[in-house]
């Protein structure tokens, strides 16, 4: 069997829309790289995926994302091992903790696991993603995010803190970090974007929400969906299936830019894509 790509990496793969991304994934890449914090979990479901796609290398990666150094760990694993990768989905997430907690690098929780690790792993990957003749960058994202606004100079949420603004916003921020590298990227042979699955049945929906919600497979067809997706609209932006164009919010270069240097402050690293030239804050695409 002719595989469609050559290397793709599902992050909180052990579990969830991860999980079940990785088993439609498996026979559809050359090598499929599975993240989970947890040694047992990985090893079960690599157990699970080899004898279904013999054709297919299956690599554990555990990391825990609440730590930037194993982050980095995994980052050199991958980048040892590989010459390019087509597909990274940014899928890990936690629910907002309480009460309010700092990962041993000193960010709040919610915001390191949920927004900081996919960027550190995006910035660490990108010289693998951007060999690739064709690569995808996916972020999954929720609808909380759309009822917040970042708090630019309360990233940490040291102040009137609570689970679920800190969630909503570790989520608002993600698809924001995505149309400003969406554009950036929009000439080259790697694209970025966001799908939002809708309301999932998973631990983290039952353990932040509790209502009743969609099923796992439909989510993870909708992230499926948007790996193979055309990416014609700018910042692409995908509701379960259905193609949307990013909140106007999402589109601003000037917070762009700003949550760019945030972020690269936070995380101590350089972003690789600020070497590209942006686009003029006064591109009518931009505006």
């Amino acid at each position: 069997m002719n595989k469609k790509w050559a290397a793709a990496l599902v992050t909180g793969a052990t579990d969830g829309i991860g999980c079940a991304v990785a088993h439609r994934l498996a026979g559809l890449v050359d090598t499929l790289l599975i993240h989970g914090r947890c040694p047992t979990s990985l090893m079960e479901l690599a157990a699970s995926l080899a004898p279904a796609n013999p054709g297919t290398t299956i690599v554990p990666l555990k990391a825990d994302l609440a730590s930037i150094a194993e982050i980095r760990y995994m980052i050199n694993r991958v980048c040892g091992s590989l010459h390019r990768l087509d597909i990274l989905v940014n899928n890990a997430a936690t629910a907002g903790i309480y009460p309010r907690t700092l990962s041993g690098d000193g960010h709040e929780m919610t915001l390191q696991v949920n927004y900081l690790a996919p960027v550190m792993l995006t910035a660490g990957l990108f010289p693998l993603l951007t060999t690739s003749e064709q690569s995808r960058i996916v972020n999954v994202v929720c609808s909380p995010q759309k009822n917040v606004k970042l708090r630019w100079h309360d990233m940490s949420l040291e102040r009137r803190y609570h689970p679920v603004t800190a969630y909503a916003q570790s989520k608002l921020a993600l698809p924001l970090h995505t149309a400003g590298l969406a554009d950036i990227l929009a000439d080259s042979s790697c694209s970025a974007v966001c799908v939002d699955p809708g309301t999932v049945d998973t631990k983290l929906h039952r353990r932040a929400f509790g209502w009743p919600a969609g099923p796992v497979a439909a989510a993870a067809d909708s992230v499926l969906y948007a790996i193979t997706a055309s990416t014609g609209v700018k910042g692409s932006y995908f509701e379960q299936k259905q193609r949307t164009q990013p909140p106007a919010e999402h589109m601003n270069p000037h917070a762009q830019r700003h949550l760019d240097r945030i972020t690269a402050n936070m995380l101590n690293i350089h972003l690789p894509w600020v070497d590209r030239v942006y686009n003029p804050l006064t591109k009518t695409s931009a505006s």
